[in-house]
């Protein structure tokens, strides 16, 4: 089913091209690029060196004011395949999507942006530094297949609703577990910013839930933004629950300089038959400050401080120096 929707949404899209072309219809490219260069202050682990982290490249069709078809393709990291893979660059979509868009209402079908992280991560703006709380612990998807509806009471209140397969987007399969989400985000003219988001799904007979709460706050001089995040049987094992929290922050120092930081913390349940939290290896704090530069709206500059602070003894603590850069139009 994924080769033949996607195979359809392709040949649409194409298709579009050519008619857009003759019948003076309007479209615009999509490219996003991050890219890094990272110095390790732990000789032990020597992982130093130049690195590209994303490369997105599509095009979005807007035959009319209200639909619109897009394609976003994701050139993966050899460092996400499983192991024992030959090391290589692939391919897969990151967004194939068509959508309905009215003055309230919007609604994507296809692979398209879940919401689990989508408001906090626009309202750091700096996704090209780090990857999102939820991410980095696995509570979720970025993309997803299946159905999202937005929907806007108002310039201070708006919803969204989806159900989607739950697999993510390079990792679609049909099967009888759907998950479905819930969220609700208020804003202010003041810079005053909350949102709260639940969803559930059922996997090999065991219920998962995602439970977040996000507030903040953004002026002209800066910003502050905290979330809580609860994620009950996060490897599909009951009672592995975990949660934590993850604050950012931002000052500026000029209309294109400013200071930032961000702190998360991770940690987990300990069942009854368990002496320490069943996720401990990996549990701990990751710690970002540092300076940004922005040249326009589709460059920026930054250079930065990062810290993983795990918990278990085990594990090697890091600290590296980065200067990451984002390059999109």
């Amino acid at each position: 089913m994924k080769k033949i929707f996607t195979l359809s949404l392709s040949v649409f899209l194409i298709f579009k091209i050519g008619v857009c072309q003759t019948e003076g219809y309007h479209g615009k490219p999509i490219a996003e690029i991050f890219s890094d260069f990272h110095l390790n202050l732990n000789d032990t682990l020597q992982k130093s060196g130049f690195a590209i982290n994303r490369a997105y490249l599509g095009y979005k069709f807007m035959p009319d004011d209200h639909f619109s078809g897009t394609i976003i393709v994701n050139i993966g990291s050899p460092d996400e395949l499983s192991s024992g893979s030959q090391p290589r660059r692939y391919a897969f979509f990151r967004e194939a999507s068509l959508s309905y868009t009215d003055e309230k209402l919007s609604v994507y079908l296809g692979i398209t942006g879940t919401r689990l992280f989508d408001f906090q991560q626009k309202f750091w703006g700096k996704r090209y530094i780090a990857n999102t709380y939820q991410s980095i612990n696995g509570y979720g998807y970025v993309a997803d297949l299946g159905v999202v509806i937005d929907y806007k009471f108002s310039d201070e209140i708006k919803a969204d609703v989806s159900l989607m397969n739950g697999e993510g987007y390079s990792n679609i399969q049909l099967d009888n577990s759907l998950k479905a989400s819930m969220g609700f985000t208020f804003t202010s003219q003041g810079g005053a910013a909350a949102r709260i988001y639940e969803d559930l799904i059922k996997v090999h007979g065991l219920w998962q839930n995602t439970f977040l709460v996000f507030v903040g706050i953004k002026k002209e001089y800066g910003f502050f933004g905290a979330e809580f995040t609860h994620k009950t049987n996060l490897d599909v094992e009951a009672g592995h629950n975990a949660y934590g929290f993850s604050a950012t922050s931002g000052l500026s120092l000029t209309h294109s300089v400013e200071l930032f930081a961000r702190y998360d913390y991770s940690t987990s349940s300990k069942t009854s038959e368990e002496e320490i939290p069943w996720n401990y290896h990996l549990d701990g704090k990751f710690l970002i400050t540092g300076i940004q530069k922005t040249f326009s709206s589709n460059v920026k500059v930054a250079l930065d401080y990062q810290g993983h602070f795990p918990y278990s003894t085990e594990n090697q603590r890091s600290s590296l120096i980065f200067i990451n850069a984002l390059f999109s139009f």
